[in-house]
């Protein structure tokens, strides 16, 4: 029923080849009803908010089959969707040389004894210093496309591209090899491209980092005790028995280095504090950091790694241990890219308050590994759309002359609205509409409205 807006077809018909027809028509119908569904977001309510002219019957059977079936029974995979939404970002947005990939995981909180894939993972948000809480759930590994706008004044955007099950047990993947086969997906897809692969310290594991592909640099947090040597080898004595060394002596730990840092007291020689200007978290700061190049065997192997010891002279940050495996690269680009990493938390938060990522409740296998990276991708779209379109468009500037002091139109839900406005105004046009369609679409809007109550 729902009228979908010019310039927001030819991203969604991008994404076709992905479907068969059938599917690729529902795919289009549900896109429509998740941006117009204003209450929870479970299956049926976005179903009937996707057909707000007519009430369901609750007397008679659903009549929703082709709705469950579009996750639980379709022939589309997750994979194949991914490839068409990572296309549509590099070519949309014009993404040239390398890119930036982010890697986190999050929890989607279910519950029910018959759902499957469910466990109790930690929980983040509801998490402390001194307190680890869990919870039920579903938890997912997601990796995003990192894209920043320079003419916009956003500092970055966290686009959605692969998400895969961490399932609980010990038989089962962890969330760093996850993360490998998703990285080897994306490798695969483009070959001539060259890639950055920004991930917290629980992504600083062998079972990623061992023989990383050349084409990828991986940025992340290091243990502050980590066991670090040097990569210079030394020269071995022509009687010396026994196996020739592979790694020089050990090297200070991070944390054991910034402590020779603080006792230093001339600027000569290693592990000394140097002032630099750094742009993290969407301001410029002058930080404090040294670094050192070193090969940090049980994660990365005998790959150098350049590993920068940060400070906030503030004291707003907490000290900070990074690494990167480009042994060239300067202090100032591992910590902003670093930093790059927060905007994928922003990601989930939107995902979760904006699009209802958690509403959906499905128990079959089929249905739960589709139903979040299928709303995944329409976030991807939809911040692709309003990037390159929908800024423009004049229920854009309605709403950005309303906004508040602490809005964005850089949010998700200023681009939802967006959106939702002109797939409304698309849909009215009372100027010519004949009255019995005008009455028609009354009907459908109280509809609707009353499907939020």
């Amino acid at each position: 029923m729902w009228a979908m807006i010019a310039s927001l077809q030819p991203l969604v018909q991008a994404l076709a080849p992905a479907f068969t027809g059938p599917s690729f028509q529902t795919h289009c119908r549900l896109l429509l009803g998740w941006v117009l569904c204003l209450g929870q977001h479970r299956l049926c309510r976005v179903a009937d908010s996707a057909r707000p002219q007519t009430l369901r019957d609750h007397s008679q059977r659903h009549g929703l089959d082709t709705t469950y079936n579009f996750f639980e029974r379709s022939a589309w995979t997750v994979s194949g969707l991914a490839y068409r939404v990572a296309l549509l970002i590099l070519t949309r947005l014009n993404v040239s040389g390398g890119v930036t990939l982010l890697v986190d995981d999050t929890l989607a909180h279910k519950r029910g004894k018959h759902v499957w894939g469910l466990g109790w993972f930690r929980d983040a948000v509801a998490s402390t210093q001194k307190r680890t809480a869990t919870a039920s759930g579903h938890n997912w590994v997601v990796l995003a496309v990192a894209v920043g706008l320079p003419f916009s004044g956003a500092p970055l955007l966290a686009l959605p591209l692969l998400a895969r099950l961490h399932r609980p047990g010990k038989a089962q993947p962890s969330c760093p090899q996850i993360a490998r086969e998703m990285l080897a997906e994306v490798l695969s897809w483009f070959p001539g491209r060259r890639f950055t692969l920004v991930g917290d310290g629980a992504y600083a594991a062998k079972a990623l980092l061992a023989g990383l592909d050349e084409r990828v640099t991986f940025v992340g947090r290091m243990r502050g005790d980590a066991a670090v040597y040097d990569p210079r080898v030394p020269k071995a004595k022509p009687s010396q028995r026994g196996p020739k060394a592979h790694k020089g002596p050990r090297l200070p730990s991070p944390k054991q280095a910034a402590a020779q840092a603080d006792r230093k007291r001339t600027a000569a020689g290693d592990w000394v504090w140097r002032e630099l200007m750094v742009t993290a978290y969407g301001e410029a700061r002058v930080l404090q950091a040294f670094t050192y190049e070193a090969v940090w065997p049980t994660v990365s192997g005998l790959r150098p790694v350049r590993v920068v010891v940060v400070r906030d002279p503030q004291g707003k940050l907490r000290d900070a241990y990074l690494f990167t495996t480009d042994p060239q690269a300067s202090a100032a680009w591992v910590i902003s890219r670093f930093a790059w990493r927060w905007s994928i938390e922003v990601l989930f938060r939107a995902s979760k308050q904006v699009l209802d990522v958690e509403g959906p409740q499905h128990y079959s296998r089929e249905a739960v590994e589709k139903v979040a990276p299928w709303v995944w991708s329409v976030q991807s779209v939809i911040m692709v759309w309003y990037v390159t379109a929908g800024r423009a468009l004049p229920e854009a500037e309605e709403l950005r002359a309303v906004m508040g002091e602490w809005d964005s139109e850089w949010s998700l839900r200023h681009m939802v609205a967006v959106l939702r406005r002109a797939t409304l105004n698309a849909t009215i046009e009372p100027m010519s509409g004949e009255p019995r369609e005008m009455l028609k679409l009354i009907e459908a809007l109280k509809n609707c409205v009353n499907l939020a109550a």
